[in-house]
């Protein structure tokens, strides 16, 4: 079990790299940030469904990957109730509006598109991770739903 102030961040990405670039930049942030990271989205919904598991309150979750994509871990998540306050963020090299439309239609809070250097995903963490913990998807929705690099 994590400390009372230590954020819990989940990424679920297939990319090992993409999946250490992320924690690097969340580590250089010096905030009081705990990633779990998870290759697929079956990794993640097994992990989830523990019963001493933590609920994450920012979850980043990549579209294109095997075993179970985004699109079907967001609808898995978005049927159970457990699960209703969670804030999903789609993080995808994807800007194509079926995908955008997708994600919104499905329940997610926010879809961003993945940066291209770290610089950037560093800007950009930090302005996401800047969110009010207590109810981050309050920040997020129609007007701000997606954010481009």
């Amino acid at each position: 079990m994590r400390g009372n102030n230590i954020q819990l961040i989940a990424l679920v990405d297939d990319d090992a790299e993409d999946r250490e670039i992320f924690k690097g930049v969340c580590n250089d942030l010096d905030l009081d940030l705990m990633i779990l990271c998870f290759e697929n989205g079956r990794t993640l919904l097994s992990y989830l469904t523990m019963p001493d598991s933590d609920i994450p309150a920012m979850l980043f979750l990549d579209i294109n990957m095997p075993v179970m994509n985004g699109f079907e871990v967001l609808q898995e998540l978005r049927s159970k109730p457990t699960f209703d306050d969670l804030c999903v963020i789609m993080y995808s090299t994807s800007t194509s509006d079926a995908d955008i439309m997708e994600a919104k239609r499905l329940g997610a809070d926010c879809f961003l598109k993945k940066p291209s250097n770290y610089r950037r995903l560093t800007e950009i963490m930090q302005r996401m991770l800047n969110l009010d913990w207590q109810n981050p998807r309050s920040q997020l929705g129609e007007k701000n739903f997606l954010i481009k690099t």
